[in-house]
């Protein structure tokens, strides 16, 4: 079983400031790979140990991307496609690059990808990307069983849970929940650097098809979260009833 993981090496959320106007300052943010990326890899080299075949990482991006890319070797894939944007894509363009990378590795059976990225969350290169490679989708899967030709999934929706089935080949997005990602120990980390690693440009991947123009981000603000810190004092039955008198009052049970 052929199996490639998009991941993207994305900033540090949980390290970042804001400057006094309230934007993240994302010069000299500290980068890692996606937290849902590492889910995503998790599962498809789960797959790749219950069966025979081969996982390939494909990543997008610029500057220490690479990374993210050893990480995910050092996880237990076993090769790597490295796409050097240059610079920041819009989605459209992400999925398009990530769909000619995905060709360029060879025969594929299973897509696998995160929910959506840790620091945009959008949601959208999933989806995106199988419908430029024209493979049935189906997303956030917190449970799945490959066999016959097919893959059978549990998806984890807002208006609750649903069983899925589509045959291979396939896309998938994968939530959190569906599994614990490992640790790779140091001689993982130190084999993964023997592995091979291909390193292509936009230009080699670019076709008719590629999407002109594109969405460009605005501005991005940090949400300002202020507290109202009241302490209720008594006994807890006197508490609780103080907190529930208090959500009253804002409306909010």
């Amino acid at each position: 079983m052929n199996i490639v993981v998009c991941v993207k090496h994305a900033v540090d959320e949980s390290e970042l400031k804001a400057d006094s106007a309230g934007k993240p300052q994302l010069q000299g943010a500290l980068s890692k790979m996606s937290n849902f990326d590492r889910n995503a890899v998790e599962e498809a080299v789960k797959l790749k140990e219950s069966r025979t075949g081969t996982v390939t990482v494909v990543s997008l991006g610029s500057g220490d991307w690479k990374k993210s890319i050893k990480e995910a070797l050092a996880m237990g894939c076993d090769r790597a496609i490295a796409v050097n944007s240059g610079s920041a894509l819009d989605a459209l363009s992400t999925s398009y690059y990530l769909s000619r990378a995905v060709r360029r590795s060879g025969p594929v059976d299973l897509v696998v990808f995160s929910e959506g990225s840790s620091d945009t969350y959008q949601g959208l290169v999933a989806p995106m990307t199988a419908e430029w490679l024209k493979l049935p989708f189906l997303g956030y899967v917190r449970k799945l069983e490959v066999g016959d030709g097919r893959i059978r999934c549990e998806l984890a929706l807002e208006e609750g849970e649903r069983v899925a089935e589509a045959s291979l080949p396939a896309a998938i997005s994968v939530v959190s929940e569906i599994n614990s990602p490992r640790y790779p120990t140091l001689l993982q980390v130190m084999q993964a650097s023997k592995k091979p690693m291909e390193e292509v440009s936009l230009d080699s991947l670019r076709d008719e098809e590629a999407p002109r123009g594109g969405v460009s981000v605005a501005e991005v603000q940090v949400v300002s979260v202020s507290r109202k810190r009241i302490l209720f004092e008594g006994t807890p039955e006197e508490s609780s009833r103080m907190l529930v008198d208090a959500l009253k009052k804002e409306g909010l049970v």
